[in-house]
């Protein structure tokens, strides 16, 4: 890994000669530029950030005082039509009662080469939207015009934000690569920031002071008749910390599978304000915990107060709940029925937007308004109840204590010895069965006395998926059987997630495709509403072309179309964690009659390895019993996160897995 870092500095240093001898101003964009017809460090560039300026600092006026200003100049180039994608620009300005960040002086132009000559398409006004996204966000969002391969887009904007305390993260990685990328953070002395740096990119952040200067108008005199007030011009001077970062030819970060919010490994650096000290005024700390956090959730008007409201469900709750005392009924009654009365609006919050009172009669809401309703009937039911507040998928984890880190709210219930976590936006959720988008993310259980705890949604148990098959192997190469499945817990919830609410005809389409049947008959799928329970799944099939036969011989896989023929890990080298969100056990029992007239010459052998720290396992026993082949095999991974470290020897793990399932029986005529 060293010498592979080196290598793509060294290479890097190289190629930044010709991108810092170049120029980027706005409005001049090159013929070589238009021309290069692939980025030089990385082929398989769709499209590349050619320039990105990103200017950080404060301006100070006598009205507002101190306001921060953000400044964005963006080119890119695109290569082929797979990197249109990357034309959009998305900017989210925090708002907060009445105030507000504004984006100003927003232009943009995409430049096409056609017959030799460079033809511009400017972004109109009707091409830029902004809509209101969540509570404490708006949205701008804009797609550069008239793309065609080989254009240069390129656009600028500022920010002009007066949450002088929120320097936005600066992120210094994309999914595709950055020619040369310019950064500077300049701060007033007065603002002491602490920087908290991200993703596996080494970053040369240089810092230097400048000065400032502060000028305001004053005005002095007697004040009775006209013409004696003076007007007086003052000015003070003050240290500026600037942090600068250059870098070129930045590489492209690659998402892998099972990578979870890929987001949190990219290469950034975020500000914290730790104090603010004026001259001649005492500090003011800002730097908070986690336990001020949790109280101010809970004195907010739109969280904690929403806690409080009963009186929109007491009576309906009363009579649900009757005279059942047991709290384990009482939370599965409670919860059953908000999963059935309420439908997630599919938005983010850890916060109401128009209140628990009337999205309980409206039957939607977003995931703090249901899952704040359910803790609140849970605690009027008297059940032991505690709110989780939640990063989920979406949201990169914030570094620091803040509230902004967070996005969603589940439930938590403890119930004598047993905790059970519980989100009732989720209609195929079940207890301590969350939907990917928390179990990929952390929560923070809060309490309204401040005291707060780290959780981790990740199960320590394993979800199963179990199959049976049983066929024949006919004389001519025709294998026929049937096959049953079984998907216990989180392998049955994302079975539900993902194929709950289709009919049988594309069950039967997904099956054939998932396995390259072309032969299906007698499909059946058993327990889909049936939450809590397995979800199973029989169908008969046929396969004309599953055993090759040469001269007098058979040669087949014995495992059909249940093997692994590919592993998903192809990358050498891994810098971030794998996420699988939950553990697995897989596991194949299989019986396959052999025709009349051979005999078995030849069978895989039986065989098992293992990962380290008891991470993973996996086992293949082969029999024979009379005229039949018994196969059974299984699969475990124990370990739901993987570091990095282990990438090596996982991917060897699922090299071995293939190879062997891979292995075929060899037959002979008689």
């Amino acid at each position: 890994m060293k010498n592979f870092n080196k290598l793509i500095l060294g290479f890097a240093l190289i190629l930044s000669i010709n991108s810092f001898a170049q120029e980027y101003k706005f409005g001049k964009v090159s013929k070589e530029e238009l021309l290069e017809a692939s980025y030089p460090a990385d082929s398989s560039a769709t499209a590349a950030v050619l320039y990105e300026s990103k200017k950080v600092y404060y301006e100070y006026n006598q009205s507002d005082g101190f306001r921060l200003i953000t400044e964005v100049f963006k080119r890119i180039k695109f290569y082929d039509k797979n990197g249109f994608e990357n034309a959009s620009e998305e900017v989210f300005l925090y708002k907060k009662g009445g105030t507000k960040e504004e984006v100003s002086s927003l232009k943009g132009i995409t430049y096409t080469l056609v017959a030799g000559k460079i033809i511009e398409t400017k972004l109109k006004k009707e091409g830029v939207f902004e809509n209101e996204y969540s509570e404490r966000y708006n949205q701008l969002k804009f797609t550069m015009p008239a793309l065609k391969e080989g254009s240069v887009a390129e656009y600028k904007y500022k920010i002009i934000s007066p949450f002088i305390y929120n320097i936005d993260k600066v992120y210094l990685q994309y999914s595709i690569p950055i020619k040369k990328l310019d950064v500077t953070v300049a701060m007033p002395e007065y603002f002491n920031f602490k920087k908290n740096m991200t993703g596996y990119l080494p970053i040369d952040l240089k810092e230097s002071r400048g000065t400032g200067k502060i000028a305001f108008n004053t005005k002095s005199g007697r004040g009775r008749y006209v013409g004696t007030n003076t007007v007086q011009r003052h000015e003070i001077d003050y240290t500026i910390n600037k942090n600068a970062i250059t870098a070129s030819n930045v590489p492209a970060f690659k998402k892998e599978p099972y990578s979870g919010n890929a987001s949190n490994y990219l290469s950034s650096i975020t500000y914290e304000l730790q104090f603010e000290k004026y001259p001649n005024s005492p500090i003011k700390h800002y730097s908070t915990t986690w336990d001020a956090v949790a109280k101010s959730v809970f004195n907010h008007s739109k969280f904690g107060g929403e806690l409080k409201k009963t009186n929109y469900y007491k009576e309906e709750v009363d009579q649900l709940i009757g005279k059942t005392s047991d709290p384990t009924r009482r939370t599965a009654l409670l919860y059953n029925f908000i999963k059935n009365k309420m439908t997630w609006n599919g938005k983010y919050s850890v916060i109401t937007a128009d209140g628990v009172k009337n999205a309980y009669k409206e039957g939607v809401g977003n995931s703090a308004e249901i899952n704040i309703m359910l803790i609140s009937m849970l605690d009027y039911a008297g059940v032991s109840v505690k709110p989780v507040l939640v990063s989920s998928i979406k949201k990169t984890i914030s570094l620091f204590p803040t509230l902004e880190g967070f996005d969603y709210v589940v439930a938590r219930v403890k119930l004598d010895k047993d905790i059970l976590y519980l989100d009732a936006t989720d209609k195929y959720g079940e207890p301590n069965v969350l939907p990917d988008r928390v179990i990929h993310g952390s929560g923070r259980v809060i309490a309204e006395n401040g005291t707060s705890q780290l959780v981790d949604f990740r199960p320590n148990k394993v979800s199963r998926i179990q199959h049976s098959v049983l066929c024949e192997l006919g004389a001519e190469g025709a294998i026929k059987g049937k096959q049953s499945t079984n998907r216990s817990s989180y392998l049955a919830h994302t079975f539900r997630t993902k194929h709950g609410v289709k009919e049988q005809e594309a069950q039967i389409k997904r099956v054939k495709k998932g396995y390259e049947l072309n032969d299906l008959s007698s499909y059946e799928l058993k327990g889909v509403k049936d939450i809590g329970k397995a979800v199973s799944e029989r169908f008969e099939f046929s396969i004309e072309d599953g055993v090759e036969i040469i001269d007098d011989e058979m040669f087949f896989s014995p495992l059909l179309f249940l093997r692994n023929s590919e592993n998903i890990f192809k990358s050498n080298e891994r810098e971030y964690p794998v996420d699988f969100g939950y553990g697995y056990s897989r596991s194949v029992m299989l019986s396959i009659k052999i025709p009349e007239g051979y005999e078995i010459v030849e069978t895989p052998k039986g065989s098992a390895f293992k990962l380290p720290e008891n991470m993973g396992n996996f086992a293949y026993r082969s029999s024979i019993m009379g005229n039949a082949i018994q196969i059974s095999v299984t699969e475990t991974l124990n370990t739901p996160f993987v570091p990095a470290s282990y990438y090596p020897v996982l991917k060897q793990f699922y090299n071995q897995i293939i190879q062997k399932e891979n292995e075929q029986v060899v037959l002979k005529k008689i």
